[in-house]
């Protein structure tokens, strides 16, 4: 695995839950409003040995009871079901943060149930996907993939989006709307600044079935 980093302490990354957060290097995107652009996509971090992470889990465990896989883009590694694997026998419950463009790990870690909960993202209406992921490449239909594969599983899930002033559209934050189920809790937020992304504007939203964050 590519580690880049951990959080041994979070009340915010697991629903009902104070977690742990391990970052993983690399992503398939390319997003410049990415908060995590430095392990996403940029040589400015140090690779932690996964030693030192499970390590370091096997001590956090007398203080917090799950772990929050983040990056980057965690599905990328090929590895990651063996070091799930390796947190999940240290008792964890287990969050997964994805783009979902590798449909197939996540069925394998469903089906392997290495999964607890799942967080993915929808940044955009299909057309207007390259716009948030600075990618030239067609991954929705990997992505609505990875949506039927939730839908048809019995992993605890949530959908999201960050709105980008600049880059979303309102018809992104409708199609999105258009797109959840009745019974699928969807969540919205409005990106800030960073160190390459310069937000001008804040926009006021309209939407009805989305939760603020």
């Amino acid at each position: 695995m590519l580690l880049a980093g951990i959080r041994t302490f979070s009340f915010v990354d697991f629903p009902k839950k104070i977690s742990a957060v391990v970052y993983t290097g690399g992503c398939n995107f390319r997003c410049e409003w990415c908060h995590n652009w430095k392990i996403a996509y940029s040589n400015e971090y140090n690779i932690i040995p996964e030693e030192n992470i499970i390590n370091k889990l096997k001590d956090l465990k007398k203080r917090v009871s799950a772990v929050c896989i983040t990056g980057g883009e965690p599905t990328i590694h090929k590895d990651l079901p063996e070091f799930i694997s390796k947190i999940k026998k240290l008792g964890y419950l287990i969050k997964l943060d994805t783009n979902g463009t590798n449909y197939i790990m996540i069925k394998e870690l469903i089906e392997k149930k290495l999964i607890d909960y799942i967080a993915m993202d929808i940044k955009a209406k299909p057309e207007n996907y390259y716009k948030l992921i600075n990618v030239p490449k067609e991954y929705w239909n990997n992505i609505y993939e990875t949506i039927e594969i939730l839908r048809c599983s019995d992993v605890e899930h949530e959908f999201r989006m960050t709105y980008v002033p600049g880059l979303s559209s309102d018809e992104d934050v409708e199609f999105f709307e258009d797109l959840l189920l009745d019974n699928e809790k969807g969540y919205i937020t409005i990106a800030n600044s960073t160190e390459i992304y310069e937000i001008k504007n804040k926009e006021n939203l309209n939407f009805k079935k989305l939760i603020l964050r």
